[in-house]
């Protein structure tokens, strides 16, 4: 039935896109509360931080599990670029989490500058260590099972 799914060596790229999604969506809502002043709309930040920082956890195990395997070569070098890009982006993200749970009851517009910055930062390194995993996946082949791959007609 989803024989896409049927073809996949480890499920991490069932899992990458959560985290990005749900900060990018982070750093979007933040800007629009500083823009409008919405309380609402920060709240919202907020709880999408969080849920990307969860996905993101559960995402580094099976990045973990899916770094065996890759076979040695030129690949595990970019493994370990990538590994160590997304632990830091993922320690920011915790970090922001943890800041903006502390700071909740008397979130001041100082605050939210910090809690945007930090977000901006977290973009920049969510987007280098994607890009990494990214050169795995189209560069090197990783998580492709080329015994199965069909040529183009």
């Amino acid at each position: 039935m989803l024989p896409g799914l049927r073809a996949i060596l480890n499920i991490h790229p069932l899992f990458v896109h959560f985290p990005i999604a749900l900060w990018l969506a982070a750093l979007l809502f933040e800007a629009l509360a500083i823009l409008r002043g919405s309380d609402e709309w920060h709240r919202t930040a907020a709880l999408l931080l969080y849920l990307g920082t969860f996905a993101a956890i559960v995402t580094i195990f099976t990045g973990l599990n899916a770094e065996k395997s890759i076979p040695p070569g030129p690949a595990m070098e970019i493994v370990g670029i990538h590994e160590t890009l997304m632990m830091i982006t993922t320690s920011v993200a915790i970090g922001l989490s943890l800041f903006a749970f502390v700071t909740r009851k008397n979130f001041t517009a100082n605050f939210r500058k910090i809690l945007l910055a930090g977000l901006c930062v977290l973009a920049i390194l969510l987007t280098l260590g994607a890009d990494r995993g990214a050169q795995l996946v189209y560069q090197y082949g990783s998580a492709v099972d080329w015994t199965t791959a069909q040529p183009q007609k």
